[in-house]
């Protein structure tokens, strides 16, 4: 049985690379919630996630238990063509607005943050929790955010360019389609 080649690449890896590529990533923590913060963003302005990994609340914040030691990795180049030009662009947004911070910094924010607070409660201080963070409470919480004006701005889509003879085609057989109602419109 064959399987895609997309199959096997680590979208949270790969994402985690996509970041380092961008701005050189100084620890796992910090590669932690920068990942965590591409695919709840990815959630607010896709509706989708960015990979399938399940992202836990530990007590440093939000984890990939499968990027977990994978630092030396994170510094390789990301495979080439594994997202979108819009998951791309929403790495990059990610990567502008919060990758200036440090890992520690970011898993205070995380701390102060609905997604992480709902799952980790009221444990103690050196508890520990392996429950995952719902990707529906992220969706929610950051889109709120989103709508305060707060957190990273959503990237400007890449346009698409078609040939002249396209563009001409397509007004064309739109002008066809329209022609019967301009002219009642007209008279």
């Amino acid at each position: 049985m064959m399987t895609h080649p997309e199959a096997a690449v680590d979208r949270a890896l790969a994402a985690a690379q996509a970041i380092n590529a961008r701005r050189r990533v100084y620890g796992e923590m910090q590669a932690q919630k920068l990942v965590y913060y591409a695919q709840a963003w990815s959630m607010v302005w896709d509706g989708r996630p960015l990979f399938a990994n399940r992202i836990e609340a530990w007590q440093m914040g939000p984890v990939v238990p499968s990027l977990r030691h994978a630092f030396p990795v994170i510094r390789q180049a990301p495979p080439a063509g594994v997202f979108t030009s819009t998951e791309e662009a929403t790495l990059g947004a990610v990567t502008d607005y919060y990758g200036a911070m440090c890992g520690h910094d970011l898993a205070e924010l995380t701390h102060r943050e609905e997604p992480w607070r709902e799952v980790w409660g009221d444990r103690p201080r050196g508890a520990q929790c392996s429950e995952p963070i719902s990707l529906d409470t992220m969706r929610r919480f950051y889109t709120r955010m989103a709508l305060r004006g707060e957190g990273p701005r959503r990237p400007l889509m890449p346009t698409v360019t078609a040939p002249d003879e396209e563009v001409e085609r397509i007004a064309a057989d739109t002008s066809r389609r329209w022609a019967t109602t301009l002219a009642i419109l007209g008279s």
